[in-house]
């Protein structure tokens, strides 16, 4: 891995790379809290875009939704047919497409994430007032241009 201690902290590439390093933190520290569940924090979000989708979802809107390209989506959904927490299922308006829909194991697998990346990210915020909480997502929001 590499050694963030000798990069630039200063300047546009110092906040980049701050960046990264934090962003890699976050989901190295999620991933560890969500072991327990049986995730990764990407399984976790493919869980809940389809908690939130209500209803069976295709994967060309599963790698939409979750900013992948299909390629990395259809392996996702594959490591998570195995582990019985999606199904495939025929599209009902397309003879040819394929549906992706959540378990009750992938229900359940879910809700037991969210209670753990509920508790990781109180910890990882602890040290942060709302106020810096408010600034950090203003500025994030703005980077991502939404």
């Amino acid at each position: 891995m590499n050694d963030f201690g000798q990069c630039p902290t200063e300047g546009a590439i110092g906040l980049l790379t701050l960046l990264i390093r934090s962003g890699r933190f976050a989901e190295s520290r999620l991933d560890d809290d969500l072991a327990a569940a049986g995730l990764t924090f990407m399984k976790w979000r493919t869980l809940d875009v389809l908690v939130k989708a209500e209803s069976p979802v295709s994967l060309g809107a599963l790698a939409d939704l979750l900013h992948c390209v299909r390629s990395n989506v259809t392996q996702l959904v594959d490591k998570l047919e195995a582990e019985l927490v999606v199904r495939r299922i025929a599209d009902p308006d397309d003879r040819r497409g394929t549906l992706v829909q959540l378990t009750e194991t992938g229900c359940a697998a879910h809700a037991t994430g969210r209670k753990a990346l509920e508790s990781a990210t109180r910890e990882v915020f602890a040290p942060f007032g709302e106020e810096d909480r408010s600034a950090l997502r203003r500025l994030l929001v703005l980077l991502n241009g939404k």
